[in-house]
């Protein structure tokens, strides 16, 4: 491949031959007679050696780590590549790294010579910005001419895959009780209807048990045992996501989405905490786009964890009434649906469709994006009008949907920006202590 300064090192010898030819002088015509036959030599013969490179003659070791990353983390990446070359060459070595990252330390390129049997290290720490999908990599060798004419590219691997999930399903709470769970964990109140009501078995004390459970008169010293209880009871819980494009309101990767999903992975590692209730994930957007029946298990959580990294913004609108229906067909029991949506849409028939999902057994709790602080600001001064006339269209709307389902008795939850992490920890905590949220 030839590079920008060879293709002006050629127009440069081609005007010489053409100012020769004007003038007729025969030293001009020399000159460039001579400096396009070192030019055209020097690209044929470099063209001639890097058809000899092959991947073939590179070994790439990447240093294995973990494929699921939480969003706010960070990412070692250390490569080192074996080179067997016949000749030695001039080449700038580099790993791609996607868009959405940040490198925080060292660098994911350098520029050196390459040798038969040299090693070439690359380390380098990345940051996430926004969750999803990634292919980290693959590392390139451009080999090139000492007078940097021609290039060539050479690929090397297919690079490392990368999930990266929000940071509420990978979990910053600390590990919770399994057998045994008290009124306080790490700050939250995660209350079990029926905790206390029926005598299990003793055990050893455990750091997160209720001290209140404490079985004195069995306890010494040394041997700390506790009363351990049966759960009454063991509820499912639906994340329910709409994927239309008015969730799409906000910052790059700090949407009205992205502060959803954040919040249903928070309540998602809750649950799979707790080990005893079911949770599963519903997208919509102008109809169904995934339903994945409420579950437990370490396999159903990974997989949910990785749904919910995906969600992305679709065509299609996502009316509230439509939801409810859609949803009630696919549920069998009793749920908790926790419904992260703009409500877009007419509101009309969502008197009957809240009766009907409550007739089946289940209990919505909607969570409402305020769109309108969701933007940044107007762009400059001479907008400023404008976006504050669409904000009060925007604030009027969502007042509207705010009355209309907590007229229906929707217990409805608001949140801005900032995320809706807060609202969802409330309302579970409710749930899992009375049996439902207000």
């Amino acid at each position: 491949m030839i590079t920008r300064r060879g293709w002006e090192a050629v127009a440069a010898t081609l005007v010489a031959l053409v100012l020769a030819l004007v003038t007729v002088n025969p030293l001009v015509a020399l000159v460039a007679v001579a400096a396009f036959g070192f030019v055209a030599t020097e690209m044929v013969v470099a063209a001639v050696r890097f058809l000899r490179l092959t991947p073939e003659q590179f070994h790439v070791e990447r240093a294995a780590g973990s494929r699921r990353l939480p969003q706010d983390g960070q990412v070692e990446v250390a490569v080192a590549i074996r080179c067997s070359p016949t000749t030695g060459f001039q080449a700038d070595v580099y790993d791609v790294v996607p868009t959405s990252f940040d490198v925080e330390r060292g660098a994911a390129s350098l520029a050196t010579w390459v040798r038969p049997g040299d090693v070439i290290r690359l380390a380098y720490t990345i940051c996430p910005r926004v969750r999803g999908a990634f292919v980290l990599g693959p590392t390139v060798i451009v080999a090139e001419d000492a007078l940097g004419l021609v290039r060539h590219p050479i690929v090397l691997d297919r690079g490392r895959p990368l999930m990266i999930v929000p940071s509420s399903v990978m979990g910053r709470l600390g590990k919770l009780g399994v057998a045994l769970f008290t009124r306080m964990q790490a700050g939250l109140s995660i209350r079990r209807r029926g905790f206390g009501t029926e005598f299990r078995a003793l055990r050893g004390y455990q750091p997160s048990d209720d001290i209140r459970h404490v079985a004195w008169k069995r306890s010494t010293i040394d041997n700390i045992v506790v009363r351990e209880f049966e759960q009454e009871s063991r509820q499912d819980f639906l994340l329910v996501l709409d994927l239309s494009p008015p969730m799409e309101a906000g910052l790059w990767g700090r949407s009205a989405l992205d502060a959803s999903v954040e919040a249903a992975g928070l309540l998602a590692s809750l649950i799979a905490r707790g080990g005893e209730d079911q949770v599963g994930l519903l997208t919509y957007a102008g109809g169904v786009h995934q339903f994945l029946r409420p579950g437990r298990g370490n396999r159903h959580f990974r997989r949910l964890a990785d749904n919910l990294a995906l969600a992305e913004h679709r065509t299609g609108p996502c009316e509230l009434p439509q939801l409810f229906l859609d949803t009630t067909r696919r549920l069998r029991i009793g749920t908790h649906l926790f419904v992260f949506s703009a409500a877009n849409g007419s509101l009309e028939r969502l008197p009957a469709a809240h009766a009907n999902l409550r007739a089946h057994g289940h209990r919505p709790y909607l969570f409402l994006p305020d769109l309108a602080l969701f933007y940044p600001g107007a762009p400059d001064r001479g907008a400023t009008r404008a976006f504050a006339w669409a904000q009060d269209e925007e604030r009027r709307g969502f007042h509207q949907k705010l009355l209309a389902a907590r007229t229906q008795g929707i217990p409805t939850f608001t949140f801005d920006r900032r995320g809706a992490s807060d609202r969802v920890i409330f309302a579970y905590t409710q749930i899992r202590g009375w049996g439902s949220a207000r």
